[in-house]
Order: C-alpha cells, then structure tokens, then sequence
C-alpha cells in the first residue's frame, strides 16, 4: 500500500530579521488497518519536530514543528519532516518499512508598499503572468525564483501590477547575495497578500534588475502539474513600427483547439503606456483565421482563456501573429495548451518573427522511449516566416552515441510542418533519446518548437521545448538555469 497521502505544504511567512521561533502543527494520516510505530526526524539544522517517536494511530498524529528563522535569508526556506513507519504485516510491507515526506516552509518576506509604475529600463525583466487562485480542487501558485549572478550583493525591486488595477500596484525591495537564488514561493499571495482571503488574482510581476524565472503550477493531493515561465526582459517587448520600417511581429506556434486540447493566450502592456494591437490566427497552411484587434490600458495584463474556442476556431495545429498598431505601449505575448484530460498546460513564449537570421538551430530533448514507467514521444513544429521556399536537413543525434540519422524537409512561404513522434516517423528510430539538428543551406528565419510528452492511453503529460541558434549559445560569462529546486519532492 502506498503511503497516506500528505497535505499541501504548509508555508508561514515571517518579517526578514525576526529571531522568533515559529510553530506549524502538521497531520499525518494513519493507516485503516491498524498502529504502527513512527520515528520522525527533519533534514535542516533549523528546524526541530516532536514527538519524535511513538504509535501512529488509524486517526492519525499531528506533530509540532519549529522553525528558527533566525540564520534564514529572505525568501522561502523549505525543509522536510521525514516520518518513518515500520512493522512487519498490516499495510506497511515494504521490507516492513514506509517513509512519508512532508515538506515545510517558511518564507521571509520584506515589506511592502503601494507604488506607481515608471518606464522601466531596458534590462528590467517581466514576468507576464504570475498568480493565485483556488478552484475546485485545485489551487493554482507561482513560485519564483531570482538569481543573483554578479560578484557583489545587490538590491531588487519587485512590483506586482495586478490585472484589476483597481486592485493596487505593490512593490517591494529584497536582498540577494553575491551568487545566491532567492526562492519566492506562492509570491502573489505570500509576499503581496492577495489570495490569503481566498480571492483569485493574476498579474504582472516586474524584476529590476537580475535573472529571474518562475513556474506557475496547479497544487493537487497527485502532485503539481505546471508550467516554467521565464521572465522576459523589457527590451525584447515590441512598440508600433516606425514610419519607414516593417512592423515588429511575435509569433506563437504549436496551437490547439480540439477535444484533446485547449488554448489561452495573453498579451501585457509594459512600458505605462496605451497600446492598440492586433492578434491574428493562422492554421497550418498559413491560411488566415482571424483578425482581432485589442487595446490595452497602461500596464495591463490581459488574458483571454480558451481563446480559440471563444472564437469558433478549431485547429489541430496553428499559431497567432500579435503586433502593436497604435499608442506608445509595448507589449509581449504568452499562450497556454492545456490537455483536457489532465489539466498539463504547456507554456508558449513569444519570439520575434524574422529577428536574426541563421542555418543552425538545435532542439533538444526529443524522445521516443518506452519503459515500464512512460512512454515519452516528441512532435515539433518547423515554421518558414520567409517569403521563399526552403530546404531544411534536419539530424538526429542519439543521446547514446549511436549514428546519426538524417532526413531532408521542405518549408513553404508561411507554412507550418508538423512532424508527430519525430524521432519514429522522421528518422525510423525507436527507444532513444537525443537532439535535433537543423541546417539550412542559406540564412533564414525559421522558429523550431518541440513537445516532449508521457503519452498514456488517457492523457499527456509533457513539456514545451524552443529551439536555440548559435546567438542563444553560452558566452565565456556563461548562462544559468533558473528555477531548479533542490527538494525530495523534484529532480
């Protein structure tokens, strides 16, 4: 039998600086079958439990748990009770041992207050879709996670800008130490109090100036199901075009509207500024859907849930074209698929169609595995913004060292190709992972996506994954990742 389930993580937030200890009671479930013997430790120097041995009842135990923010940094510190079940008949038949791991947090936080939004520089980061909400079992979070990459410590100014503006823009100032990542946890409501009464709000959440990214997440009894969100930083948000240049576009690309699938898109203004835009659909054979213009109030975040639906839109593979037409905003873009099955979202971040020419792009993480845990598979999409046809070689490297295998596609003015289960359908190959490899023999302006996914017979559970070019490559400074927890409960 498996381990009873736990409850969500318990967090509490305390004042940076405080050297008083805090209490969190936590419930372990019992088994139905009987009482069992328990010792019960904890992984971090600050944090203590009790009792720390005794009879787990049917009932259940709540045990004590304190925590000593004293030597704590701010952000959110997460450490795990470790309770340790055995006996030899009953439920627990494990080599007569079972381990429940509950995770605890507490998270230091710096005040916060009412703030106007200025113009933001160049180098500031924006993370356009941050939030919490409670539904139906479910409760939707995002944690973010800030690094700080220079040699000194330093200072960040965070402002959330809610997309009910009515609602208050929030600031805050945190510290973060010569190479440290500052974990914010649940940021919206933790650190700026909205969800604590159970109201849903989403935002904007703008970073000056570091490397910043988050992961926003449905919390469930199974787990969390989620989607990384990187920041973007403001220089890369486009206005309208200048009189004598072309008009800047973004592209999202590996759309869904169909029974298996659904797709919500936003689009954020960051600058302070008014902005009109218009949002256009396209299927697969760049045949136009749809024409739909906005307008956007200054620093608004708007985000338009089942999109495609909402306008008699059914597709099984597509993309949207956004750009600004009037005002002086600047604005970015986002997509979410959703599988309906399962409730997996994917994030879609916007690139610039046409920016920079190249012949090399390089996808990595496909797969075609099968084991006795998942079944993973990989569909990418190619996309030509070109207005010439092309011809793209596309090499697939095995992640073992085998030979790699080649395959020869061509790409039309505006088409976009689905190859599904790439690494079997395109290359004749099974049971391997690896990376992909795509050359053009002259510079172009493709956009290469891929969805790696654990394909069951009921659902999907998977990831997004944006093809890189030699200009995303690692400068000598080298690049780090954001958002890699150090816990038992990922890897």
């Amino acid at each position: 039998m498996e381990p009873p389930p736990t409850a969500h993580n318990p967090n509490i937030n305390v004042p940076v600086g405080s050297k008083r200890v805090v209490v969190q009671i936590i419930h372990i479930p019992g088994f139905p079958d009987g009482s069992f013997p328990f010792t019960a430790t904890v992984d971090k120097p600050w944090l203590q439990v009790s009792p720390a041995s005794g009879i787990l009842p049917p009932e259940g135990i709540d045990l004590t748990v304190t925590a000593d923010p004293t030597t704590l940094l701010n952000g959110t510190q997460t450490g795990t009770v470790i309770v340790t079940l055995t006996s030899s008949f009953g439920s627990i038949r494990s080599n007569g041992v079972t381990t429940v791991n509950v995770p605890v947090s507490v998270t230091l936080v710096t005040p916060v207050s009412p703030a106007t939004k200025t113009l933001p520089p160049a180098n500031t980061l924006i993370i356009p879709s941050a939030g919490h909400t409670d539904g139906i079992n479910s409760r939707w979070q995002s944690d973010v996670r800030i690094a700080n990459v220079s040699t000194q410590s330093a200072h960040f100014q965070l402002t959330l800008t809610p997309d009910d503006q009515a609602k208050g823009i929030k600031q805050t100032v945190i510290t973060a130490d010569a190479g440290a990542t500052i974990a914010l946890d649940d940021i919206v409501r933790n650190w700026y109090g909205i969800g604590s009464l159970g109201e849903m709000a989403n935002g904007i959440l703008e970073i000056r100036p570091l490397v910043a990214s988050s992961r926003t997440y449905n919390l469930t009894s199974n787990g969390t199901l989620g989607q990384f969100i990187p920041a973007v930083p403001f220089g890369k948000f486009i206005g309208k075009a200048d009189p004598d240049k072309l008009a800047a576009v973004l592209g999202l690309q590996q759309l869904a509207q169909n029974p298996d699938y659904r797709t919500n898109f936003g689009v954020v203004e960051g600058s302070g500024n008014p902005v009109s835009l218009l949002v256009s659909v396209f299927n697969s054979a760049g045949i136009k859907l749809l024409d739909l213009p906005l307008d956007l109030k200054s620093n608004e975040q708007r985000q338009l849930n089942g999109f495609l639906s909402q306008n008699k839109i059914s597709l099984n593979d597509g993309r949207i074209e956004v750009k600004a037409t009037g005002g002086d905003g600047k604005i970015t873009a986002y997509a979410s698929v959703i599988d309906n099955r399962t409730g997996d979202p994917l994030l879609v971040p916007a690139v610039q169609l046409g920016q920079a020419a190249t012949t090399d792009y390089v996808l990595p993480g496909v797969a075609d595995v099968n084991n006795a845990f998942a079944s993973w598979r990989t569909d990418i999409d190619a996309f030509n913004s070109g207005s010439t046809p092309l011809q793209a070689t596309l090499t697939f490297y095995r992640q073992d060292g085998g030979t790699p295998k080649t395959a020869t596609v061509t790409l039309n003015p505006g088409e976009l190709k689905r190859l599904d289960n790439v690494v079997q359908s395109t290359f004749g190959t099974t049971n391997a992972g690896g990376m992909i490899h795509v050359t053009t023999a002259v510079p172009s302006a493709l956009v290469i996506t891929g969805r790696t996914y654990d394909q069951t017979p009921d659902r999907t559970l998977g990831q997004f994954i944006q093809a890189v070019t030699p200009a995303d490559a690692a400068d000598p400074s080298g690049r780090g990742l954001g958002a890699l927890p150090h816990q038992r409960r990922f890897r």
